[in-house]
């Protein structure tokens, strides 16, 4: 509701980061496959995952221009449904998975994560300026909504973390490991990405907070689901990060 629509645009930043991750994220596969397969899909999953429909809030938080990371969302979301389904295959040594079908499977999640919000944003703000201005005015309702998300996000991986056998346990660590490495590293390459184009926020927003639910479905259809651990782990992190983010700045 506080997204001026004028401002969405595909500028260099959001195109720098989204090649920045497929990079990033095919040179790490590349560079872990010989060493374990498996830390290796890890590792891919987590760099390669979208960015979290909640990054805006997160960012508006903490005063970020939101329109960046919006445009950044979209070309997320756009790329994932279009490059992810050639990737794959290669990745999670699936054969047979048909471009078109896996594409429109995927754009099938996100179009109600992401297309829809925006749609009903709109109409508010051309159709019903009260309804639009009492949400600007509330806005920090998105916080609590955050929270409650947050709860059943951490609650849900943690149930999906014990229902795993012992024998499990070193291997469950090792993937935690990976993808507390590959979470610091994608919120301080944002950070520093952002520094470059004048927008630290939305840069360490849009790399370092991702959308675990969307990797999670993608690594039970196409990859080891044991990635999934590692996954549920990220969101612990990453939430680690931004709520204390948002700690320090309210304290600032």
């Amino acid at each position: 509701s506080k997204l001026d629509f004028k401002e969405i645009k595909v500028s260099r930043m959001p195109v720098f980061m989204i090649v920045f991750q497929y990079a990033i994220a095919i040179l790490s596969y590349l560079a872990l496959y010989f060493w374990n397969p498996l830390f290796a899909q890890q590792t891919f999953i987590c760099l390669i995952c979208p960015v979290a429909t909640s990054a805006p809030v997160i960012a508006l938080m903490l005063g970020a221009n939101i329109a960046v990371l919006v445009s950044f969302t979209l070309v997320s979301y756009v790329a994932i449904a279009i490059l992810t389904p050639f990737l794959l295959p290669i990745v999670g040594g699936t054969q047979g998975v048909h471009f078109l079908a896996t594409s429109w499977m995927i754009a099938r999640q996100i179009i109600p994560l992401i297309l829809l919000p925006l749609i009903v944003a709109y109409l508010f703000k051309n159709y019903l300026p009260k309804a639009d201005s009492f949400l600007q005015k509330h806005h920090g309702i998105s916080f609590y909504l955050w929270s409650i998300t947050l709860v059943l996000v951490i609650g849900k991986a943690t149930t999906f973390v014990l229902e795993q056998p012992s024998d499990m346990i070193p291997v469950e660590i090792g993937l935690a490991a990976i993808s507390l490495v590959a979470c610091v590293f994608q919120f301080v390459a944002g950070h520093a990405i952002g520094a470059r184009f004048g927008n630290k926020v939305a840069g360490t927003q849009g790399l370092g907070q991702k959308n675990t639910a969307i990797a999670m479905w993608l690594a039970f259809e196409y990859l080891n689901p044991l990635v999934s651990v590692g996954l549920a782990a990220y969101s612990v992190w990453q939430n680690i990060i931004n709520s204390t983010q948002i700690y320090l700045k309210g304290r600032s």
